[in-house]
């Protein structure tokens, strides 16, 4: 019950807290079969948030096992149909025993046909890459296969999660489903080899999940990789994508940009050094999406400071949610990781206790006052972002004359070079 609860409340956090999240290959999730969802890890827990609000089966999941530390941590856990996964570093081998309950949990609901959906890396770090895959999606897809013999099928989706800046408010997220994998074609060696056959399906989900995910080279230590998706960004104007989309086609672009990503790019490196040394984006010069002459008249100031005050007065009520948010991921965050799902989570929390304690308690013009912010925060935040690219823009006009002429060569240049 809590499950169908939260989901909307997160759905509609999800829809303002990033700007964009495009998602693509829904139809490749079996609609009335036993499947496990196994995604890669950029972030603690948002993936997993994501799969739930914007596809329609129910999902279980499964988490590390020290998050369940008391009594009322596993029953709320449990509630949102959290099951604990403990590794060694979680406790001693008494704790490790007691993934078989959970292996047994997660087999008996693959045996009800359901959904479950696991981190397959196992730890979370904030970078473009995949990392080593652990054995326990292969272990239980197998399993389930092994302990029911009326279970015919267990398919395992590799789900790519992919972030423009995984710790940044309004960012954007791209998500590709692939095609599922029957585990039962590598029943016949799982019964001649367990340790084999576990390992060759973790092999082959691995290989499935890299051309799904956008990874830079070992190579790339100086960002160029990442300089050139902002330039790709820019380029395409992917700051106008808002809402839930199902196109595909920048993270195509981000794939291909990031599998091709040179050793070294003296140029396109001088640039980005230039604008950062400016205290500009890329897309403040007059390559990009939000050139500078778009907004410097008063006339056009003058509305966007009306309109982005506006936005602020509308949200008063709903400010102390981003405070409480901020405030607990600035003091009780240890890791980059886990600033932005923490401060999400606070979010969420948030507006499931206190939206509707306002509601109860708060006067009727403060009730009102109260939903208008919830129904306009997308609207205000967008607000903000055009007052934001618009001092921007101030920036670039105070820029030397000599300074703007040529960050403008070079952004077209760049741009104008083939990928």
């Amino acid at each position: 019950m809590i499950y169908h609860l939260v989901r909307p409340i997160a759905r509609y956090i999800l829809r303002y807290y990033f700007r964009n999240i495009d998602i693509t290959g829904l139809e490749n999730i079996p609609k009335n079969a036993a499947v496990i969802l196994a995604a890669n890890h950029p972030t603690a827990f948002i993936e997993p948030c994501i799969m739930a609000c914007f596809q329609p089966r129910t999902l279980w999941f499964l988490a590390r096992g020290n998050l369940f530390k008391n009594a009322a941590a596993t029953a709320l856990l449990n509630a949102v149909n959290i099951l604990p996964i403990y590794r060694r570093q979680d406790g001693d081998y008494e704790k490790l025993k007691d993934n078989f309950n959970t292996f047994a949990e997660c087999y008996r609901a693959l045996s009800k046909q359901r959904a479950i959906m696991i981190l397959s890396e196992g730890r979370t770090i904030h970078e473009k890459a995949l990392r080593r895959i652990r054995k326990g999606t292969a272990r239980i897809a197998l399993g389930a296969l092994d302990q029911d013999s009326t279970l015919r099928e267990v398919y395992i989706v590799p789900i790519g999660c992919n972030y423009t800046a995984a710790h940044r408010v309004r960012s954007q997220v791209m998500v590709r489903c692939g095609e599922p994998i029957p585990a039962s074609k590598f029943m016949d060696e799982y019964r001649r080899s367990e340790g084999t056959a576990i390992k060759n399906l973790t092999e082959h989900l691995r290989a499935r999940l890299s051309s799904l995910v956008v990874q830079f080279p070992e190579h790339d230590r100086a960002g160029i990789g990442e300089s050139r998706l902002e330039l790709d960004r820019v380029r395409n104007n992917i700051r106008n994508l808002y809402g839930i989309t199902h196109n595909g086609q920048q993270l195509d672009r981000e794939l291909a940009i990031a599998a091709n990503t040179p050793a070294e790019a003296p140029e396109l490196t001088r640039y980005f050094n230039r604008l950062q040394h400016n205290d500009l984006g890329p897309s403040a010069s007059s390559g990009g999406a939000d050139t500078a002459g778009t907004m410097n008249g008063p006339k056009k100031q003058g509305p966007t400071w009306l309109r982005a005050a506006f936005g602020v007065l509308l949200q008063l009520p709903h400010l102390p949610l981003w405070f409480i948010g901020e405030y607990i991921a600035d003091t009780k965050v240890n890791h980059v990781e886990f600033y932005s799902p923490v401060r999400f989570a606070a979010l969420a929390i948030g507006t499931l206790v206190l939206v509707p304690l306002g509601l109860i308690f708060l006067s009727w013009p403060l009730k009102i006052w109260l939903l208008l912010a919830l129904f306009s925060v997308n609207w205000s935040i967008r607000q903000w972002e055009t007052l934001g690219r618009l001092r921007q823009s101030r920036r670039w006009l105070r820029l030397a004359d000599e300074e703007r002429g040529w960050l403008n060569e070079k952004a077209e240049n760049l741009q104008n070079q083939p990928e």
